[in-house]
């Protein structure tokens, strides 16, 4: 019972959110439903192998959208790659620097309350190396929640005024492709692709690979596109996809998360900030160096999930597999990589 009370919850305020024309407006209102019912009652609950499904979906999504042509273009990622790593990593010692000054916290908590990881994983790995997990939970909580409520927002304007002509020419030809007649994709048709897209990430979240689940179904479904097997999906089915995504983010929001906000207010605040920041100036200058579109470039440095965004960014009129692979990318590599460069900061500085 729970579970469809979880459900409608989500689905109500996501169709709400949604009609006010928000950006990710199914996702974010989604979320909102699953944690107000959450928050009220305690009961939100969503079967944890939903987000398995999620990812499946994403991942078949994304999978149907890339041709041939973005399978020769994956090598030129490579360098915006390391150039979207750098900047995240100096923006988590930058913000590192700001909490350990203004809070009590130790430096290692500090450093990985601004990583841009995985909210479920980063707090693990933080207590595994002794750091305080309850606040980093917290703090990658709202990192979660502003990279996928406001800052889609936030890119858009910015956007429309940085770059107007470049905005004003994608949002014409998203006008323009919605007018076209076009064979709706079928759900029978892509039945098989998905069945085969929820195999693969079932293996993949089984293998313990940074978003392996999501990375199985993309690389499944890839290659059934290349071969001319894989027929569109359809539009509704990535709206259930962001529905159940919210129900799996917004169960988990609780009342004490809420509270032990207030006590992490300025910290909170300078992440938001810091974010904005490195969205829409590291992203234009990473549209001018590498020729990705404006709105691209911004969204490949948010800091919310590899799933959440390539939902968010069709919402916005980014369809781009590069935008997916390089969020994939950035995930595994915050995930392997930064916890170490932390040792050794926290070794340098003791």
């Amino acid at each position: 019972m729970w579970m469809l009370l979880t459900l409608a919850a989500a689905l109500g305020m996501g169709v709400l959110v949604f009609k006010l024309n928000v950006p990710g407006g199914m996702l974010v209102g989604a979320i909102l439903g699953a944690a107000a019912l959450n928050i009220a009652t305690g009961q939100a609950y969503i079967f944890p192998q939903a987000r398995v499904l999620t990812q499946a979906l994403t991942g078949a999504y994304i999978g149907c959208m890339m041709t041939r042509e973005d399978v020769r273009h994956l090598p030129r990622l490579i360098q915006p790659y390391f150039f979207v790593l750098v900047s995240l990593l100096v923006l988590n010692l930058a913000m590192a620097a700001v909490f350990y000054r203004a809070t009590d916290l130790d430096l290692l908590t500090c450093l990985f309350c601004a990583a841009p990881g995985g909210m479920s994983d980063t707090p693990l790995i933080a207590m595994d190396m002794g750091a305080d997990g309850s606040v980093v939970a917290v703090m990658q909580f709202v990192r979660m929640i502003f990279g996928m409520g406001c800052l889609p927002t936030v890119i858009l304007l910015s956007d429309r005024l940085l770059e107007p002509e470049a905005a004003k020419a994608l949002e014409s030809r998203i006008q323009q492709q919605n007018k076209r007649v076009q064979a709706k994709p079928t759900f029978l048709g892509f039945l098989p692709t998905m069945c085969l897209a929820m195999a693969a990430a079932g293996l993949g979240k089984l293998s313990g690979v940074p978003a392996g689940a999501l990375s199985a179904a993309l690389i499944v479904t890839v290659a059934l596109k290349l071969s001319g097997r894989c027929p569109g999906m359809p539009i509704w089915l990535r709206q259930v996809a962001q529905v159940v995504s919210g129900c799996c983010i917004g169960s988990g929001i609780t009342r004490d998360q809420i509270f032990a906000m207030r006590q992490l207010a300025l910290p909170a605040v300078a992440l938001c900030l810091g974010y904005i920041a490195c969205c829409v100036g590291v992203g234009l200058v990473l549209s001018r160096l590498f020729h990705i579109p404006p709105r691209e470039a911004m969204l490949t440095l948010s800091p919310a999930g590899a799933t959440e965004m390539a939902l968010i960014a069709a919402d916005l009129g980014v369809e781009s597999t590069n935008l997916v692979v390089l969020q994939i990318c950035r995930l595994v590599g915050v995930m392997l990589i930064f916890p170490q460069i932390f040792n050794l900061v926290v070794i340098f500085l003791s």
